[in-house]
């Protein structure tokens, strides 16, 4: 193959003008090797070539992409590089190549070289495809030692502006362009942030605004309005209907036709609006209520000072007391400032026995006496045999092949300090192991935490053994149906103990997760089931079926006070009704 070598005879360099005057020699010889290949077809043509007949013709007629004369500069650390093309003139096969470049209009685009080290090369190109290239040698005879310039690109959109160094690369013996970026101005990008930080700040206008109007509206009601003794307000953030705990409860006060006004103000989470009448009705009814039950995150609340003689009294989703929430994370990482007034203004809360009393009294910001044993209202549905039958026969239809396999329920907690940030490492189990060994007698059940945005992949050739059923509203039931359960620092484990079946925990990362979050227990002493933290360790005590039973008894005795199914009756009594245990 011939050589392609390159002599240059002239360079200039005025301003952001690069102009150029060399020899390649070994052209000919090079273009005459590769004519066969390279050939335009256009400019061979001849008049007495005979037209093809366009209808006849079964397959388009490829047309040749000629050849072009280049300068390529290219950035040897990152590959990326840059064509400036000079097509031939006149005799495609003269070595001369004179020519000029304006530094300003590089790339594609139309811009300068971006910032790094490019060196520069003459070259034969064809479209896309460099064929041969050559150096352009020692040319310190014919430019200063370092020539600079500014070399710049500006639109409507966007500025960019940098320094370029022109000198000889005795690396590459060649010439090196070092692009150093002095400026970069994006106009439209700071024309959205500027829009957004407004944006942003209406926002904040907006929402301390309407604090203020929501404020007022309860302290003018508070202030001229009696309270209503038979009014029980039902608030949730997190739920756009009656379900969970205060389904429980709705059910016994209706049971017992107690003469009791219920209002519910839902929201199916944080992010979504409220009803403009809400906004307004809702402080008034806050104000008015004797009883006011929330079961999560409330932040509309955390602001009213409670008047004397209403009960703000906090019915929490979660059973037990497993990793720390609320004022038990002050100082951690997605913990509450000491100024927080999130929590603060409870008169009461729920437990399901006096042994984590402690705990939420610590989490909520209360005195141990205003935390009340009652137990969870929905947990009276473990004791409830024909709706767990009828719930096992609903989830069978549903889902037939649970009657055929036994299943696995996956039901972990997220990662990262909340909704905005929460996710899983989903690269912790081994898809493919976990099928081999087990696909045969059960099914893989996923239930994944509603603050996990990103679901799991399930290959095609698993869907049959890997389940998502993260949408499925109500998990209890499926727990009924579920023979063991996997989860890692869910409270999950609290309610699946009453049904005395088997638990794995898959904590594989959970010495930084105390570092992060913490218990209210020691994690090792505390969970009733093996402490497993790979895919290997999972399959072989499910296989071996090693789940160490003899502690999930005395697990669930010791969180649950009460195991007669008769938690929202005692609830009833106790924060509706008053009465004294």
């Amino acid at each position: 193959m011939p050589t392609l070598h390159a002599e240059v005879t002239y360079l200039e360099l005025a301003g952001t003008t690069f102009r150029f005057e060399a020899r390649l020699s070994g052209l000919t010889d090079f273009l005459h090797a590769e004519q066969t290949l390279f050939e335009n077809s256009i400019l061979h043509q001849t008049d007495s070539e005979e037209p093809v007949d366009d209808y006849i013709q079964s397959e388009p007629v490829e047309v040749s992409v000629p050849l072009e004369r280049a300068i390529v500069f290219r950035n040897k650390r990152n590959k990326r590089t840059f064509i400036c093309r000079f097509p031939f003139e006149g005799d495609w096969t003269e070595e001369s190549f004179t020519g000029e470049l304006n530094l300003n209009h590089i790339t594609p685009t139309g811009r300068p070289l971006p910032m790094g080290y490019f060196d520069a090369f003459f070259a034969i190109v064809q479209g896309k495809t460099i064929l041969h290239e050559a150096p352009f040698g020692d040319t310190r005879s014919l430019i200063p030692i370092a020539y600079r310039v500014d070399t710049k690109h500006s639109n409507a959109l966007i500025l960019l502006e940098y320094e370029l160094v022109v000198q000889y690369s005795q690396y590459s013996n060649s010439l090196g362009f070092h692009s150093l970026k002095k400026g970069e101005s994006k106009r439209l990008v700071q024309v959205i942030d500027r829009y957004k930080k407004w944006k942003k700040n209406m926002k904040k206008r907006a929402f301390k605004f309407r604090r203020f109007t929501f404020k007022a509206i309860y302290n003018v009601t508070k202030w001229t309005q009696s309270i209503q003794e038979n009014k029980v307000i039902l608030a949730s953030d997190s739920r756009s209907d009656i379900s969970g705990n205060f389904a429980y409860i709705l059910d016994e006060v209706e049971r017992r036709n107690l003469n009791l006004d219920v209002k519910t103000f839902f929201k199916p989470n944080l992010q979504s609006r409220r009803d403009w009448r809400d906004k307004f009705a809702l402080p008034y009814h806050l104000a008015t209520a004797k009883t006011i039950l929330v079961d999560d995150f409330y932040p509309m609340i955390y602001p009213l000072n409670i008047r004397k003689g209403s009960d703000l009294v906090q019915v929490w989703h979660a059973v037990g007391a497993f990793k720390t929430f609320g004022y038990s994370r002050l100082g951690k990482p997605g913990g509450p400032s000491a100024n927080s007034l999130s929590h603060r203004n409870y008169t009461k809360a729920i437990v399901s026995s006096h042994n984590v009393a402690r705990h939420y009294a610590e989490g909520f910001g209360l005195r141990e006496d205003q935390v009340i044993a009652t137990g969870i209202p929905r947990t009276d549905m473990f004791f409830d045999q024909p709706f767990i039958e009828e719930a096992k026969a609903r989830i069978y239809e549903e889902y037939p092949i649970f009657k055929q396999k036994k299943v696995i329920m996956f039901a972990p907690t997220f990662r990262g300090n909340g909704a905005k940030s929460a996710y899983y490492d989903f690269d912790q189990l081994d898809l493919d192991a976990l099928y081999e060994a087990l696909h045969e007698e059960y099914v893989f059940v996923l239930k994944l935490h509603p603050f996990i945005r990103r679901r799991m992949e399930i290959p095609e050739v698993y869907a049959d053994f890997f389940l998502d059923l993260t949408d499925h509203r109500e998990i209890n039931e499926l727990l009924f149906v579920s023979d063991i359960l996997i989860t890692d620092y869910s409270s999950t484990c609290f309610e699946f103990s009453l049904l005395n079946r088997p638990m794995l925990f898959f904590a594989y990362d959970l010495e930084d997760y105390i570092s992060k979050r913490d218990f209210y227990y020691d994690f090792e002493e505390f969970v009733p089931g093996p402490i497993v933290k790979t895919s290997e360790e999972l399959i072989e005590r499910i296989k071996n079926q090693d789940f160490e039973m003899h502690n999930v008894k005395a697990f669930a005795e010791y969180f649950f006070e009460h195991q007669d199914g008769k938690s929202s009756a005692r609830f009833v009594d106790q924060i509706l009704l008053g009465e004294k245990k």
